[in-house]
């Protein structure tokens, strides 16, 4: 009988609700459902639903995101379960991929279970886009001809490998954009009012990029053994490409590599035993020739056994050039004196005595004190302006550069 009573009052209580309120009970009680609809042309990237505040909530007050580690793409949809949630009212944030949020208040999804985001009435814009250059694609950029600023990365994370699609879809009224194609290297491919409407297909192959300068790059073998493979790319590139030599390169042989980019590139060279070496940021407008040998002597031309065809593991040390350094001038004036002293030592002669080193000339300096490779350097420009360089290692054969 008590059941009974207790059945009935509960009747009672949800009567005195009304049908509207009824309704909303009966649904906060059960397993309910949100359908999410991305109608923009964003991935959606986090999406956080909380209890109702005051204000809109702080990021520690959101909650977990409701996406887990997915995004909801430009035109689909997701169905989130809020099995354990109680009442209908919440506040939503939306994050989006270009890292702007959107917030609403108090959204009461049992009267409307479905969180739409963007116009669906708003015309969408699909193009395919290839990538038929030999570099990958990094970043990729939409923008409405006549607005400022690029927007989102339309690629996210993901990059466009070489012979790669991905589908594009904007969400305007527009038919006109401007496209930019970031490559992996850091070139830039820009289309300027390109019709999407007229022409959805769209392929960026690097053709109306200007061609880079080809750099001959002689390679000499003086190292005690063979160099089996050779790897020279450019100093921006993520990987280092093929292989650049034909065949292994003996003891004492030359080999010519050549080399489609800007001056700074690094070179790898590899060893039958799988050992390495690695040079990083070579000027190969100012170094045409590259000597392998121990300690990897730059610029330099072979010590005279090796140029004379001798053994360079038989040659006399005492025979053979000793590795110097080279200073260019990289900056806009004329230097007219250079100092290289022995650290905090006085800074003896000028080294260029009564010539001036012009803009992008060198100049070769020897280690002022026998042994005493360390020295600091001082470079005093044109128009009164010193440059120092404090505990410089002249001995390593390297090519350093005054601004």
């Amino acid at each position: 009988m008590r059941g009974v009573r207790a059945w009935l009052l509960a009747g009672v209580v949800l009567l005195a609700l009304g049908p509207a309120r009824l309704a909303e009970a009966q649904q906060a009680s059960t397993s309910r459902q949100v359908t999410v609809q991305n109608e923009t042309d964003q991935k959606l990237d986090h999406l956080y639903l909380s209890p109702p505040h005051l204000s809109p909530p702080a990021a520690a007050e959101r909650g977990p995101d409701r996406l887990g580690d997915a995004a909801l793409a430009p035109g689909s949809n997701f169905r989130l379960r809020l099995n354990r949630e109680a009442g209908c009212s919440f506040d939503v944030v939306a994050v989006w991929q270009d890292g702007r949020e959107e917030s609403r208040s108090a959204v009461n999804i049992c009267r409307t279970p479905r969180l739409v985001f963007g116009d669906p009435a708003m015309p969408r814009r699909d193009a395919a886009i290839t990538n038929r250059a030999e570099v990958a694609l990094r970043e990729f950029y939409a923008s409405p001809n006549g607005l400022e600023g690029w927007g989102p990365n339309r690629l996210g994370d993901q990059g466009l490998a070489p012979a790669g699609s991905f589908p594009l879809r904007l969400r305007s009224r527009d038919c006109v954009f401007d496209l930019r194609a970031v490559y992996a290297d850091a070139r830039e491919e820009v289309r300027n009012r390109h019709d999407l409407c007229a022409e959805p297909a769209i392929a960026f192959d690097r053709s109306t990029l200007p061609r880079p300068v080809a750099h001959a790059l002689v390679l000499v073998n003086r190292h005690l053994e063979v160099v089996q493979e050779v790897y020279v790319s450019a100093s921006m590139d993520a990987d280092w490409g093929p292989d650049r030599l034909a065949e292994p390169l003996p003891v004492g042989e030359e080999a010519t590599v050549t080399l489609e980019a800007a001056c700074q590139a690094d070179v790898r060279i590899v060893f039958p035993n799988g050992g390495a070496e690695e040079r990083r940021e070579l000027d190969l407008c100012t170094t045409p020739r590259l000597l392998l040998a121990p300690g990897w002597v730059l610029g330099a031309e072979a010590p005279v056994a090796a140029a004379a065809g001798m053994d360079p593991a038989s040659a006399d040390p005492e025979t053979a050039e000793a590795p110097v350094l080279k200073l260019r001038n990289a900056g806009t004036l004329p230097i007219i004196e250079i100092y290289a002293a022995p650290p905090g030592e006085p800074r003896g002669e000028d080294r260029l005595g009564a010539d001036v080193l012009g803009v992008g000339e060198s100049l070769e300096l020897e280690a002022p004190d026998g042994d005493a490779c360390i020295a600091d350097l001082v470079a005093l420009f044109r128009d009164g302006r010193e440059v120092t360089r404090s505990g410089v290692d002249l001995c390593q054969g390297e090519e350093i550069e005054i601004r």
